[in-house]
């Protein structure tokens, strides 16, 4: 893996490693039933307005037989973004700040790198192709605008399961985030092959 040599130090997965362990999600339902369909047309409404919010939290990948863990700040105002991942222990930290058009990343040791792709220039960096464009919707629950979805509500219209570009991303558990008003997804977990991506949001802020 390239790895920046401060930041994120690789660990071999064995066995079950339940800090990372997928959940295991229901069964995609082709239709939502006319109540939740309605509540989820409401809610994307509210959801899409939400276009500057402040999260932090733990992120957790597992990238074939490697993994690793850190604690994140991303900041998005619109359409422009500063996701900060921090080393355990706060050892080492890459910042990622972009727009639509290029993100720019840098590293714990001051280098910077820019491109129009910030998910391969990001596996430069950790040593895996996190999907920054989707995340910046699924985070809020939502899917990532162009590719069709398939989707699975709840009967208040919030995201359980979602498949989109090759993606399954789960939404066990949601949290009243009083600073916005709305309850968003507390825990997310997506996978993609053999890489899955665990989210812990531990506060929403404006």
């Amino acid at each position: 893996m390239n790895l920046d040599p401060l930041f994120f130090q690789p660990m071999r997965v064995r066995g079950t490693l339940l800090a990372f362990a997928l959940l295991t999600g229901c069964a995609v339902s082709p239709t939502l039933s006319p109540e939740a369909a309605k509540a989820w047309t409401a809610r994307q409404t509210v959801l899409r307005n939400l276009t500057q919010w402040n999260a932090t939290g733990r992120i957790g990948v597992i990238n074939g037989v490697d993994g690793w863990h850190a604690g994140f700040q991303w900041a998005q105002q619109d359409s422009g973004y500063r996701i900060d991942l921090i080393g355990p222990l706060g050892q080492g930290r890459i910042r990622v700040e972009g727009d639509e058009r290029m993100v720019r990343i840098q590293t714990a040791d001051g280098r910077t790198q820019t491109a129009p792709n910030p998910d391969a220039l990001l596996e430069q960096a950790v040593g895996a192709q996190l999907p920054v464009n989707g995340l910046r919707y699924w985070i809020r629950g939502l899917p990532e605008p162009g590719a069709t979805p398939t989707l699975q509500t709840d009967a208040e219209g919030r995201l359980i399961r979602l498949e989109q570009n090759g993606w399954v991303i789960e939404y066990p558990a949601y949290a009243y985030a009083a600073p916005l008003s709305l309850e968003l997804p507390e825990r997310i977990v997506a996978r993609r092959q053999d890489l899955s991506v665990k989210l812990i949001i531990e506060d929403w802020s404006r």
